[in-house]
C-alpha cells in the first residue's frame, strides 16, 4: 500500500523547488563578482617567501647585520617578505613582479634597482645570478651589484652596473636572459655571472624551473579542473593557507653523485656558450664561483645556528664544489674567465643572514673581489 505524503513533505519539496533556482541564479550573479574581487585581492596578498626569520630577537639581528639600530632591518625584511609572486616571462619562465618599498625596489621590468648618484654614462656591467645576486635579505644599496657599482666608481672606472639577479634562477635561465637582451639590442661591456648555489641545489634534468609545473598544467588540465586551476578565488584560498610550497621547492634536489655531475656539466656547458657568445658579440665576461655555506665555511661561526634539516639540501652543493676544486686549473675553456671565491669569507663580522643569503658585509667583500679582478684584468674599456 502506497504511503500518502504528508503536508510537511509537500511543503519542503515545494520550498526547495522555489528556492533552488533562485540560489543558482544568485550564484551565477555573485560568482563573477567574487572572482573579480579575488583577482584584485590576489595582487595584494604576498606570496610567502621565507627569508631571515621574523622570530629573531633584536640582539640576533644586530649580530647578523652588524648594527645597533635594527628597526630599519626589520622594515627591510618585511618588504622582502612582501615581494609579490613571480610572473611569467617568455623563455626564462618567470621574473619578479614590480615592487616599490623603502629599502627594496623592483622596477616594472622585473629587475632590482641599483642606487647610484647619477644616471650618467660609463661602461655597462650586467650582473646575473639567483637570490644571492638579487640580494635577498639586503637593502638595495648593499647588494653585490650595488657595491660593485660604487667600488668601480671609486677605482676610477665609472660604470653602470645592472642587477639582473632573480631568486631561483640558475645558469640556463641567465644565459637565455643574456641572449634575449642581445637580440633586443642591449649589449654589455662586461657580463658577470654569480653562480654555483642554484645549479647544485636543483639538479633537474632536463632543465626545469619552479614555473615548469605551472606551464605544463595549462596544457594538460581541461574542463572543470582547468577552470578551477585558473580560479582567482581558489588561488586566494591557497595563498592564505599555511605552509604552501614555494614554486622553487617543487624542483627536485640532487639525489646523488650522478645528479651532481649532470649539474656540473650543465653549468660548464652554459659557461662555454656564454663565452662563445661574448667573443662573437665583442664584450667581456667574468664567471664568479660564489661562496656557499656548504663548502669551505665553518657553520659553527654562525651567530644564529641553523638546523641539520636546513643544511641537508646543501650536501649536493658541497659535493659539487669539492669536485670543482679537484678539477680547477685543468686547462678547460673558460677557466681564465673564472673568479674562484668559494673560499672567501669576510675579514670580520657575520657572513650569512639566513641559511644561504649573504650579509651586507659579505656582499661588499664579494664585490671588492670582483672589482679587483675587473680593474686588474682590464675588463672594462
Amino acid at each position: 500500500m502506497r504511503r500518502r505524503r504528508t503536508r510537511t513533505e509537500f511543503s519542503l519539496f515545494s520550498t526547495l523547488a522555489r528556492v533552488f533556482p533562485r540560489l543558482c541564479l544568485l550564484g551565477l550573479v555573485l560568482l563573477p563578482v567574487a572572482e573579480l574581487a579575488a583577482g584584485i585581492a590576489l595582487s595584494r596578498i604576498p606570496e610567502p617567501r621565507p627569508i631571515a626569520s621574523v622570530a629573531l630577537t633584536d640582539a640576533q639581528l644586530a649580530q647578523l647585520y652588524g648594527t645597533g639600530d635594527v628597526a630599519p632591518i626589520r622594515e627591510m625584511l618585511a618588504e622582502t617578505r612582501d615581494l609579490r609572486d613571480t610572473v611569467y616571462a617568455p623563455l626564462v619562465e618567470y621574473r619578479m613582479k614590480p615592487f616599490r618599498g623603502r629599502y627594496v625596489v623592483v622596477g616594472d621590468d622585473g629587475w632590482r634597482m641599483v642606487p647610484r648618484p647619477d644616471e650618467g654614462g660609463g661602461a655597462k656591467v650586467f650582473v646575473f645570478g639567483g637570490s644571492t645576486a638579487f640580494g635577498t635579505g639586503s637593502p638595495d644599496g648593499e647588494t653585490i651589484p650595488a657595491h660593485l657599482d660604487a667600488l668601480l666608481r671609486e677605482a676610477g672606472k665609472p660604470a653602470q652596473v645592472f642587477n639582473f639577479g632573480v631568486p631561483g634562477w640558475f645558469s640556463t635561465q641567465e644565459r637565455i636572459a643574456l641572449e634575449q637582451m642581445l637580440t633586443a639590442g642591449g649589449k654589455p661591456d662586461l657580463a658577470v655571472f654569480i653562480d654555483g648555489l642554484e645549479d647544485l641545489r636543483h639538479c633537474a634534468a632536463p632543465d626545469r624551473t619552479g614555473w615548469s609545473p605551472r606551464l605544463a598544467q595549462t596544457e594538460t588540465r581541461h574542463g572543470l579542473a582547468g577552470m578551477l586551476e585558473k580560479s582567482a578565488l581558489l588561488q586566494v584560498v591557497r595563498r592564505l593557507l599555511p605552509d604552501e610550497p614555494r614554486p622553487d621547492s617543487l624542483v627536485p634536489p640532487c639525489a646523488g653523485d650522478g645528479d651532481v655531475e649532470k649539474a656540473l656539466a650543465r653549468l660548464d656547458a652554459n659557461r662555454r656558450m656564454i663565452s662563445a657568445i661574448a667573443e662573437r658579440f665583442g664584450f667581456r665576461v667574468l664567471f664568479v664561483q660564489q661562496p656557499v655555506p656548504g663548502y669551505g665555511y665553518d657553520n659553527a661561526k654562525r651567530v644564529v645556528a641553523v638546523s641539520p634539516a636546513e643544511m641537508a639540501p646543501l650536501v649536493a652543493v658541497a659535493k659539487g664544489y669539492s669536485r670543482m676544486a679537484e678539477t680547477r686549473g685543468a686547462g678547460r675553456p673558460g677557466d681564465g674567465d673564472l673568479l674562484w671565491l668559494a673560499d672567501l669569507e669576510p675579514a670580520a663580522g657575520n657572513a650569512y643572514v639566513d641559511v644561504v643569503h649573504y650579509s651586507p658585509l659579505f656582499n661588499r667583500a664579494i664585490a671588492e673581489a670582483v672589482a679587483r679582478r675587473v680593474v686588474d684584468g682590464h675588463l672594462l674599456p
